[in-house]
């Protein structure tokens, strides 16, 4: 094995040597033990695998809609007869989410002040 490779190995916490050292983040641990660590890894990757697919199989349909969302409002907008109407269909929801976020960040910014006042005293 090239000089560069071992290191290369040795410092991104790979397999490194014959001896089976397995140098991870934080720990080192030898022969019989790496082996363990590294089949403990694999078998819980393979036990998460499904639940990480799953999360992608929700995910994407969202994403897309989405995207095209963005896209059409993007388009929409730059049509200058469109853009009144689109702005006017868009209004209670602007307005609904301002209703929503408002008093929280307004709590937040209470808290706030008021943890800064009291650390003065």
């Amino acid at each position: 094995m090239r000089t560069y490779t071992y290191n290369l190995m040795a410092t991104n916490g790979l397999m490194t040597g014959m001896g089976g050292t397995y140098a991870g983040k934080g720990y080192t641990v030898t022969g019989v033990k790496a082996k363990a660590v590294k089949r403990a890894k694999n078998v819980a990757l393979f036990l998460v695998a499904p639940f990480i697919g799953l999360a992608y199989l929700i995910a994407f349909p969202i994403v897309g809609l989405a995207l095209l969302a963005w896209t059409a409002a993007k388009a929409v907008l730059n049509n200058a007869k469109a853009r009144p109407l689109a702005l006017a269909l868009a209004a209670p929801f602007i307005g609904l989410a301002f209703v929503t976020v408002g008093p929280i960040a307004g709590l937040g910014a209470l808290a706030w002040i008021g943890a800064k006042a009291a650390l003065k005293r």
